[in-house]
C-alpha cells in the first residue's frame, strides 16, 4: 500500500512510535491519564473540517487537551488516513518534533502546527474521514494510547454559481435559475463538475438578510442545476450546497431579479 508522508520525510507514525513504551499497543490505558478534547483551528470548514482547493496550502493549528492527577508530561498525537496507524496510506507531519504543552494544574493543552499543500500532499482518495492517534504520558507514569481517539474530515473545496434569467422578468412570467457546482480535483489540480448532488434553491426578499429555501435541485453529469418557476415579486436567488463527507459546503452569491 502506498503511504504518503505530508510535509516532511519523517512520518508522524515513526514519531509516535518513538514515544510508546516497549511492547505498548494501541488503545492501551494505564492509570487515569486521559486524552480529552481535540481541536483544529484554521481548517477553513465547520468544526474540525479541513477544506482545501487546488493551489493554496493551508496552515492549521491542532491541539489536544489531556489530564492526569499528577499532571501531564506530554500529550502527542498523529493525524492519519486509513484503517489503522500501522496501515495508514497518509500521515500528516507537524512542524514540531514534539508538541508544545501549556499546563494549568493537572490539565495540559498540547499543540502542533501543520502545513498542507494540495498540489503536493493530497489526492482525491484522501478526501473524507481522517483519524487521530494519541499518546498521553503523565508525570507519575500513567499513560493512554489509542489509534482511534477521534476523527476529522479532510474535504475538497467546492464552488457554486447562480444565474437567474431573464432580467428583468414580467410579473407572472417564467424565471429560469441555473447554477454549477464544482469541486477541487486533487488528482488533476483543477475544478470539475460535481454530479448527482442536491443543491437547495433559495430566495431573499429585498430589505432582509436571510434566505428562504424553496426545494432541492439535483445537479446533472456536469454539475449543472436548472429549475424554472413563475415569479411575482423582486427577489435575490441563489443555490446552496450543504457539503458531503468529502466536499465542503458552498453558497452562491445572490442574483437579483427585477420583476415588472
Amino acid at each position: 500500500m502506498r503511504r504518503t508522508t505530508i510535509g516532511a520525510a519523517l512520518t508522524g507514525a515513526l514519531a509516535m512510535a518513538a514515544l510508546l513504551v516497549p511492547g505498548a499497543q494501541a488503545d492501551e490505558v494505564v492509570g487515569n491519564a486521559d486524552a480529552g478534547a481535540f481541536r483544529i483551528t484554521g481548517g477553513g470548514g465547520s468544526g474540525n473540517d479541513v477544506v482545501l482547493g487546488v493551489t493554496d496550502s493551508r496552515k492549521i493549528t491542532v491541539s489536544l487537551t489531556a489530564s492526569d492527577d499528577s499532571g501531564i508530561d506530554v500529550a502527542d498525537f498523529t493525524l492519519y488516513h486509513g484503517r489503522s496507524l500501522a496501515t495508514a496510506d497518509a500521515v500528516l507531519k507537524a512542524a514540531e518534533t514534539t508538541p508544545v504543552c501549556e499546563a494549568d494544574g493537572t490539565t495540559s493543552v498540547c499543540t502542533k502546527h501543520y502545513t498542507v499543500d494540495p498540489r503536493r500532499d493530497l489526492r482525491n482518495s484522501l478526501a473524507g474521514i481522517w483519524n487521530v492517534a494519541v499518546d498521553v504520558r503523565a508525570n507519575d507514569g500513567d499513560y493512554t494510547t489509542s489509534d482511534g481517539h477521534t476523527t476529522f474530515f479532510m474535504k475538497r473545496y467546492a464552488k457554486l454559481t447562480t444565474n437567474a434569467s431573464p432580467e428583468p422578468v414580467a410579473k407572472g412570467g417564467t424565471l429560469t435559475v441555473s447554477g454549477k457546482l464544482t469541486r477541487a480535483n486533487w488528482d488533476s489540480h483543477d475544478y470539475r463538475g460535481y454530479a448527482n448532488q442536491n443543491v437547495s434553491l433559495q430566495f431573499r426578499r429585498p430589505g432582509t438578510d436571510y434566505y428562504e429555501p424553496l426545494g432541492y435541485v439535483e445537479t446533472n453529469t456536469y454539475g449543472v442545476a436548472t429549475t424554472k418557476g413563475t415569479v411575482s415579486a423582486d427577489r435575490y436567488w441563489r443555490y446552496h450546497f450543504r457539503g458531503t463527507m468529502t466536499t465542503g459546503a458552498a453558497k452562491a452569491p445572490g442574483d437579483f431579479v427585477d420583476v415588472r
